[in-house]
């Protein structure tokens, strides 16, 4: 597969799906995680040589996705202060038990320190092994198995043992 070339393209467009699912983790909106994905996705196209032959090319355009993810909250950053400083709207408890129990592991999930979140959802959500998850977020794979565990960890005492 030749970078910029038409099975690298083909390759890209089969692992939108996937970076549509990581992008609304990051998000936390679907507008705003298709950007993220466009984005993406012109940076791999225009950056295509720097994509080496034999190298795991979803690992590559994950970072490119978080990277482009990072940029943008670096850009944001006034904006996300003033949006923190107002009262959150209150929402209706929802009419179904399985929609409440989706709404809480939706608000522990957001609770959570993006770093956690992110590799929790990397690894358990979207099955990476913990080695592609650090080669995403660029940190030691030990740093993401403790994530991983602060973030497993802190799901279970918030939700304790179901019935």
């Amino acid at each position: 597969m030749t970078p910029g070339g038409a099975e690298f393209r083909a390759a890209l467009a089969a692992l939108t799906p996937q970076l549509r699912g990581f992008a609304r983790f990051l998000a936390r909106d679907a507008a705003r995680a298709d950007d993220l994905v466009q984005d993406a996705l012109l940076r791999a196209l225009e950056h295509a040589a720097s994509w080496q032959e034999g190298t795991e090319l979803r690992a590559w355009i994950f970072r490119i996705l978080r990277n482009a993810f990072l940029d943008e909250e670096r850009r944001r950053g006034t904006e996300r202060r003033g949006l923190a400083a107002m009262p959150a709207p209150e929402a209706p408890a929802p009419a179904q038990t399985a929609a409440a129990d989706l709404g809480d592991l939706a608000r522990g999930l957001s609770d959570l320190p993006a770093p956690q979140r992110e590799a929790l959802l990397l690894v358990a959500a979207l099955g990476f092994e913990v080695a592609e998850a650090a080669a995403i977020t660029g940190v030691p794979a030990g740093t993401v198995k403790a994530r991983l565990s602060r973030a497993r960890a802190s799901l279970a005492r918030r939700f304790g043992p179901r019935a």
